[in-house]
């Protein structure tokens, strides 16, 4: 059976310098007593300009102590598809005094929407899908009021970090769009992705909202929450929102117009995997400082 090139996003680290030498933002997630956490970060290169060098990461007074517990960093742009990159690394956290940690990267990754490719390697057959929880059987979890903090942030962010964590407690994160419908947030993505596979696991997540490319502000929010996996496109009231945050505005529409020869790739990539969408119950929302 022919099967068809696959379509990529990752790209080499120095594609991406400078969401190592000056990110627009910079979050941390941890696993700490069975419960998945993220920080805002300031992240360093320990020697200038030295990609594969430690970082030297300092961690907002509310976190708790890293030494010797695995991390992941990420570093991300956007918000507009074409133009949403990400960094990210995993390492062990060592304590070198004033809320900083130097970790050094195990393993770095690099994706660029705007950059999809075709990859040498074709197309591999699907992994079995996981077991998503049907649609009619999402928790009825109680969805409190928003508190002001958090309804401005959502309605001042286009991209929020999402930490999950694996069955093993392996920490990961991602930054993804995201809307909110009745009290909840919705984040469409891929039914194979490791955000599924860790919300299938293990439903506590926790989000972090601000500090974007647009932002000035070191205020930060950090929000706990149930998240559910279902598998297919999200409801279409939550579809349409999604539609006109970030593909119909002008300023996105101008983004996508400017990338519509690239638009048969996007959907091509679309297409190597079934949708699934993320609801996400807010059950505490924390305020913090950036470092």
């Amino acid at each position: 059976m022919r099967r068809h090139p696959q379509i990529v996003r990752d790209v080499a680290v120095s594609d991406v310098t400078d969401l190592a030498l000056c990110p627009p933002r910079v979050a941390l997630a941890v696993t700490v007593d069975g419960q998945i956490s993220v920080y805002p970060v300031r992240a360093t290169l320990q020697t200038p300009n030295d990609l594969g060098t430690p970082r030297i990461v300092t961690v907002p007074k509310e976190a708790p102590d890293l030494c010797g517990r695995q991390v992941v960093v990420i570093a991300d742009d956007g918000p507009q598809w074409f133009r949403l990159r990400s960094l990210m690394f995993r390492g062990v956290a060592r304590s070198v005094g004033d809320q900083s940690y130097e970790i050094t990267p195990t393993r770095m990754v690099a994706w660029d929407y705007g950059a999809l490719r075709e990859s040498p390697k074709p197309l591999a057959d699907p992994a079995p899908p996981p077991e998503f929880t049907p649609l009619d059987a999402v928790p009825d979890l109680n969805v409190p009021n928003y508190p002001t903090n958090l309804a401005a942030a959502v309605r001042k962010s286009r991209v929020m970090i999402m930490s999950s964590r694996s069955a093993a407690g392996t920490p990961f994160a991602v930054p993804l769009w995201f809307v909110t419908h009745c009290g909840r947030i919705y984040a469409t993505t891929s039914a194979a992705s490791w955000t599924v596979r860790n919300v299938l696991a293990r439903p506590q997540v926790a989000l972090l909202f601000g500090g974007e490319r647009s932002s000035h502000s070191t205020r930060r929010l950090i929000v706990r929450g149930h998240a559910t996996a279902v598998q297919g496109m999200p409801p279409p009231a939550v579809a349409a929102q999604i539609a006109w945050r970030y593909y119909l505005q002008p300023s996105y529409a101008a983004v996508e117009l400017r990338h519509i020869s690239n638009w048969k790739r996007r959907f091509h990539y679309y297409g190597q995997s079934q949708p699934a969408h993320l609801v996400i119950t807010p059950q505490s929302v924390t305020a913090c400082e950036a470092p």
